[in-house]
């Protein structure tokens, strides 16, 4: 594991641009795990900036959502609608090229089978982008037992509470990539941003591995980046 701190967000989302890069360089089809939510936010505007300039190209790379959350088709608190406004196009990934769990899934077990058909044809990501939780948590791998593949579940309120979905859809449930691609990935690349991380960075940091912080069971991955501000690993 590679840690390191920024004083600023900006300085962050940099590094980790520069990390995308690298992790796509000399690939003629990168694959990429994306996350969603607001650590994410400064990462795509980077990229952005990037592909405006034209230094750097992700239009034959294949995007796969570490998580999306079930609700109606066409919700604007989907994390569809977040990749649409923040990352797909405007950052260069093609949206044809990007897959998502379908949010208004019929039949989210027969969705969760489906998703793992196609991360398995893609083959092992070549980087997988990761947020992490208050609780530790990466995609909706929860604290528990972990999941190798892909699942359904139950997000806590807590969590629920800060993604602007309305009372009518609670209890909110999610389909999440499991653990198996992203212990398999070539590369991942953590970022944490803020005080309310600091417990879960510190879980992930210190170790041990530990399914009640559910991060921390990635540690031991041999190419492993984590970015945080120093306000997340606790320093002044």
């Amino acid at each position: 594991m590679r840690l390191l701190s920024f004083d600023a967000v900006e300085a962050l989302a940099e590094a980790a641009a520069d990390r995308v890069a690298a992790g796509v360089r000399g690939r003629r089809e990168p694959t990429l795990a994306l996350p969603t939510g607001r650590t994410a936010v400064p990462l795509y505007d980077a990229l952005a900036h990037r592909h405006a300039a034209g230094t750097i190209d992700l239009s034959r790379a294949r995007g796969f959502n570490l998580d999306e959350l079930l609700l109606p088709a066409g919700s604007p608190a989907s994390f569809r609608a977040f990749m649409e406004r923040h990352a797909w196009g405007r950052t260069g990934f093609d949206p044809r090229r990007c897959d998502i769990p379908d949010s208004g899934a019929t039949d989210p077990e027969a969705e969760c089978g489906r998703y793992d058909r196609v991360l398995a044809a893609a083959g092992p990501l070549d980087l997988a982008i990761l947020g992490i939780g208050a609780d530790g948590h990466v995609g909706y791998n929860l604290p528990g037992p972990p999941h190798e593949r892909t699942h359904v579940v139950q997000v806590p309120g807590a969590v629920a509470d800060g993604l602007g979905v309305p009372a009518a859809e609670r209890p909110l449930r999610a389909i999440t990539m499991g653990f198996g691609p992203l212990r398999a990935a070539r590369r991942l690349l953590l970022l944490a941003i803020g005080p309310a991380k600091r417990r879960a960075v510190r879980a992930l940091v210190d170790g041990p591995a530990d399914p009640r912080w559910p991060a921390s069971l990635l540690r031991d991955h041999p190419e492993f980046d984590v970015l945080v501000t120093r306000d997340a690993m606790g320093e002044p």
